[in-house]
């Protein structure tokens, strides 16, 4: 049997009362009912958030506590966010966030209360496999990344270039 927080949106099996706020637990969770996955800031926030956006996974963000300082101020997003799934998304959301090591396998059990298969297809097909790049062919990979860059905004400029000419010749001509 699960046991849900109202407050703190977070389930779990065995406790009557929530570890984090204190309030009681509601024995049994709706499948639509908000329930945090994970909490996380800055660049690990949005890197969790682009995987259940491109898994389909809806998602919520919610700031866990509001932050002293600005985000227009320091230049950084230094508050750190809670983000919840529907519960009916729990289990492909943990198999999604193992992954893409966000999460450990031992640490957070699936929806049904087991600890998340790392045979399942669903993990399995979330986990991508890259090949471990040798310092002289990322050598490479930059460098021709770097020439490809210069390439197309080169190429943008000389197309802008040409467009405003053109245009100029237009006006040119009519007086």
């Amino acid at each position: 049997m699960k046991y849900y927080c109202g407050k703190c949106h977070r389930i779990y099996d065995e406790m009557k009362s929530c570890p984090k706020c204190k309030r009681a637990l509601t024995e049994g969770v709706d499948g639509k009912a908000p329930v945090t996955i994970v909490s996380a800031f800055g660049i690990e926030k949005d890197r969790i958030t682009a995987a259940l956006e491109s898994a389909d996974i809806p998602f919520a963000t919610r700031a866990e506590r509001k932050e002293i300082s600005a985000d227009a101020i320091t230049g950084l997003d230094s508050a750190r966010y809670r983000i919840e799934v529907p519960y009916m998304y729990y289990k492909r959301a943990m198999n999604v966030l193992v992954g893409i090591n966000a999460v450990s396998v031992e640490d957070y059990p699936d929806a049904d209360g087991e600890p998340v298969d790392e045979s399942d297809e669903e993990l399995s097909s979330a986990v991508e496999e890259f090949e471990e790049m040798s310092p002289s062919k990322r050598t490479f990979v930059r460098i021709i990344s770097i020439i490809l860059l210069i390439l197309v905004v080169s190429l943008v400029i000389f197309g802008v270039d040409f467009i405003a000419n053109a245009v100029k010749g237009l006006f040119a001509q009519g007086a």
